[in-house]
């Protein structure tokens, strides 16, 4: 894990400076570092926590992105990638520090949190369709070994919040139009009615897409409403739901055709009509109540459902998988706020229960028409968790912080297909998972930590599903989780007035990580294979220049590689060599920003850079993605009228016309000619937005 000269040579400026004497208020770090609660289930301040978490507030969310999908703002976030794939049929995949890399379908490996709900079912696979952005109030990104107290697959964890209503009644409303024929309206009306604090949100977006055979239609719709039936007491109801009919799937490119031409779609996807017919619908409620000034308890509760039905490329004509979703769960915790030898303590403990019941079929299809029933199956998931983490300041200069998760997951899988083999079967995984953490006050602007946790992830159902490539048989009831040592040293600090700088050196220790065996995609089946590691490094600076300028960068260098070697296939047809790279992971990204605000005006802009470094498609090595660097720019212009307020913003994408892959498809084959890796992003296209909103 060795950065260029350059980097080594930023790095150790930047650590100099840190230390120099700098003329800073105590009390600065409090203003201008955020408040997140990911990382200790309460608030607390971002600078104090011996935790990488990083925030996105809701101003940025909006600033002129069209807010559709995570990957407008996440790619700010160092360690963390979720990358374009401009195709709305399938999830976002995100990767926290190497976890999650290899999904192919949704969010493996990282925990999903919107305002505490959980959007990661008990498997550990979670979707981020439902994140509405328009009415964000921040999402914080959490890497490192903390991620570990929310359990299951906690690689990392992100948790969208959503915002209070304005005081004052207040109907906003807007329109986006781009490239290829993209079109979307959203509106949202707010306000507080007596102790009722009430904001909904709905939006509505088509487009042609980039890529032949991506049309897209996604409908959402979300609210939260907040009712104060005393001062010591809280009730909050979160809703949403998605609806995607219709959505086509352009598939991925092999080698050859992305580079004759990377519009295209992937083989047979026009001939099969590959496509999803998607909707989801989910609403919590959240109980909170103040006993007293020391303490306080939170109950919450949510249920939902998910229908999901894809048409795919295989076979010789097709076929059909679907999944009819319920899913819940319910969250207690207590909080208690004192002192423990004079000194401040606090506490959270809770319990924890979730389940999940997914009726799942397979059929066939003749010119993407469903027809004869194939597989037909109950799959149930449930996890019961207890957690408890503690928080201590034993002197001025020292906080440490400890917690505790034990987990219990159990599998079900009930083969209802009248033809043998039966498979059915059950599984039932146990793990606890301990966390420790503390922070030195080296001054009051600068902070030094350390942490250490041990964290597992178990096998989704997609992964159980194949005993043997496409057989049709399973479950794969040999598979186990896989388990990691995580370490992290970094540095917070205010290396001046208007300059933040934030440093995280990690390692990750696995074993038994979760690899493909036979196949690819959605028949592909599934092994354990040896140890891996992750080592790297992460960096952003965050200044105000003068004359309102500012600029932010955030860098990532990884080493992620298997330890150790083993093959695939049956019987042993792909050698993986130790030392090989792990497929879907960069050695390097970064990304950089320098904005100006003219506030007299009421002008905005920025210029974004990009950049990402070549990555592995396969176990084997045996092909890779080119890296590419990209160029945005953004403006925005407000104005204010009375009651009226207006915003006009321009986004230009991709300024230097590159052609590039955004994303891949990690394992869609073992061979390197015919492998559907690559899902080109988009040349240069733009998107030109309109709001309005006016408070009564």
């Amino acid at each position: 894990m060795h950065a260029p000269s350059v980097h080594q040579i930023l790095l150790a400026s930047l650590v100099a400076n840190t230390f120099a004497p700098v003329a800073f208020a105590a009390d600065s770090t409090l203003k201008t570092s955020p408040v997140v609660v990911t990382a200790t289930r309460m608030e607390q301040n971002s600078f104090d926590l011996p935790v990488s978490i990083d925030v996105v507030g809701g101003d940025l969310v909006r600033d002129g992105q069209p807010q559709v999908n995570l990957t407008e703002t996440s790619v700010r976030i160092p360690g963390v990638v979720v990358n374009n794939r401009y195709n709305a049929s399938q999830d976002l995949a995100i990767s926290t520090r190497g976890f999650g890399a290899r999904s192919a379908f949704g969010v493996r490996g990282v925990r999903l949190y919107s305002d505490g709900i959980p959007l990661t079912m008990p498997d550990g696979q979670g979707q981020t369709g439902t994140f509405n952005l328009n009415t964000a109030k921040s999402i914080e990104f959490m890497r490192g070994p903390f991620s570990a107290l929310y359990g299951n697959s906690s690689g990392g964890v992100v948790q969208i919040l959503t915002r209070d209503g304005e005081q004052a009644p207040t109907l906003s409303g807007g329109v986006t139009f781009g490239s290829y024929n993209t079109k979307r309206a959203s509106s949202t009306f707010e306000g507080q009615a007596a102790n009722l604090n009430y904001i909904v949100s709905a939006s509505d977006l088509s487009s042609d897409g980039y890529r032949d055979h991506s049309k897209t239609t996604k409908e959402m719709l979300h609210a939260k409403l907040s009712y104060a039936a005393s001062s010591a007491t809280k009730l909050t109801l979160v809703a949403s739901s998605l609806n995607q009919d219709g959505t086509e799937d352009p598939l991925g490119l092999t080698q050859a055709q992305y580079q004759q031409n990377p519009k295209q779609a992937g083989t047979n996807a026009e001939a099969m009509n590959t496509r999803v017919n998607r909707s989801h619908s989910q609403a919590g409620l959240v109980l909170e109540h103040a006993i007293s000034t020391q303490d306080s308890v939170s109950l919450m509760g949510y249920t939902g459902t998910r229908d999901n039905q894809q048409f795919q490329n295989l076979g010789a004509t097709g076929r059909v998988s679907s999944i009819d979703r319920s899913f819940g769960g319910i969250d207690a915790k207590w909080t208690h706020k004192s002192e423990l030898a004079g000194r401040p303590f606090s506490v959270v403990a809770g319990i924890n229960y979730d389940t999940m019941k997914d009726a799942r079929t397979q059929n066939n299809a003749s010119g993407g028409v469903m027809t004869a029933l194939t597989r037909d199956e109950i799959q149930k998931v449930h996890n019961f968790d207890q957690y408890v983490q503690a928080t201590f300041e034993p002197t001025e200069q020292w906080l440490l912080v400890a917690g505790l998760r034990h987990t219990d997951v159990s599998f079900d899988i009930k083969d209802q297909f009248p033809t043998p083999p039966d498979g059915s079967g059950s599984l039932k995984f146990t793990n606890t998972s301990p966390v420790l953490g503390a922070t030195f006050r080296v001054t009051p602007t600068v902070n030094v930590y350390a942490n250490y946790g041990r964290g597992f992830e178990t096998p989704t159902f997609i992964e159980l599903t194949y005993l043997n490539s496409g057989t049709g048989t399973g479950p794969n009831l040999s598979l186990q989780p896989s388990k990691s040592k995580s370490y992290e040293i970094g540095l917070k600090a205010f290396v001046t007035d208007s300059t933040r700088v934030n440093l995280a050196v990690f390692k990750v220790d696995t074993e038994k990580e979760v690899v493909t065996n036979e196949g690819n995609g959605a028949t592909a089946s599934f092994k354990n294979a040896g140890d891996t590691g992750r080592t790297g490094i992460e960096l952003s600076v965050d200044s105000s220049l003068p004359k309102n300028f500012n600029i932010y960068a955030a860098f990532t260098q990884m080493n992620a590689k298997f330890k150790d070697g083993f093959c695939t296939g049956s019987p042993c047809t792909n050698i993986v060599v130790a030392g090989n790279k792990i497929p879907g992971t960069y050695t390097s990204t970064g990304y950089a920003e320098l904005s100006w605000k003219h506030p007299k005006s009421g002008f905005s802009s920025a210029i974004e850079v990009i950049k990402f470094s070549d990555t592995f498609v396969t176990d084997t090595n045996n092909q890779k993605s080119d890296g590419y660097t990209q160029l945005n720019l953004r403006a925005s212009l407000t104005q204010r009228v009375a009651g009226w307020a207006f915003k006009e913003y321009l986004r230009i994408e991709n300024l230097t016309d590159k052609t590039y892959v955004s994303s891949v498809r990690v394992n869609a084959s073992t061979s390197a000619t015919t492998g559907a890796f690559y899902e080109p992003g988009a040349p240069r296209n733009w998107m030109l937005g309109f709001n309005a909103n006016y408070k009564f």
